[in-house]
């Protein structure tokens, strides 16, 4: 069985043997990457019989992609990898972000071609890239914004206070309404924020956020990241 690391050289090295040296680190940065987060993350979506062999290499040094195949690659990797691993452990520049989507996305298509992917698990696959490469300068972008504004802001003392991950469900210039991600809360809003915020972002985007209400609206305390729901 061919190993995802192997599967990974394999790629990396058709790759350098085409594109100019400077464009061929890219694709290496965001491969390595990707194996980084695999290795980090990869574990959580294995069977019981799995785990059980990847407990048993992992004690003897070996890492998730040296020991399971590229199947092991499906759409949630993708997604976490992208959604999650390059917004919160990551935090990289913009022309990092769009390397990592943009080469992803040629990997993608490359195990769909080689026979590394089966028709149903490419098509996901390269779903979710194109879903979430195109935004994610954009969601890395405003988290920024929002943390300056909330750094730039007045404080004042809050009636009440709500913190934990909320969906974005409505949007008006200067105004946004946030829901509860995962049965946390109902509507809140309005919630203050620029409107440069608030032209940014997108209904069903995620942020982590502490809120403070403060008579009929709300005022963002702290954040975290946005993620694409």
């Amino acid at each position: 069985m061919k190993t995802i690391k192997l599967v990974f050289q394999e790629f990396l090295n058709e790759q350098q043997a085409r594109l100019k040296p400077r464009t061929y680190r890219g694709y290496e940065e965001a491969i390595y990457l990707f194996e980084d987060c695999l290795d980090g993350y990869g574990w959580n979506s294995l069977s019981p019989k799995d785990a059980d062999l990847y407990d048993e290499l992992y004690d003897e040094g070996k890492e998730f992609c040296e020991i399971f195949g590229p199947d092991k690659i499906t759409s949630s990797e993708i997604v976490e990898f992208l959604d999650y691993f390059m917004i919160r452990k990551v935090a990289g520049s913009n022309t990092l972000m769009e390397t990592v989507g943009r080469v992803i996305r040629k990997f993608v298509k490359w195990m769909g071609e080689k026979g590394y992917m089966d028709s149903e698990c490419y098509e996901g696959a390269a779903m979710a890239v194109d879903e979430l490469k195109g935004d994610l300068v954009k969601v890395t972008e405003l988290s920024a914004l929002i943390f300056d504004y909330i750094r730039e802001s007045s404080h004042v003392e809050f009636e009440e206070i709500e913190d934990g991950y909320f969906s974005v469900v409505a949007i008006k210039p200067g105004e946004l309404w946030v829901e509860g991600y995962i049965g946390q809360t109902g509507v809140i809003g309005p919630v203050i924020v620029s409107e440069e915020i608030s032209s940014r972002c997108k209904e069903g985007w995620v942020i982590s956020l502490m809120l403070g209400k403060v008579g009929e609206s709300w005022r963002m305390i702290e954040s975290g990241f946005v993620y694409q729901g």
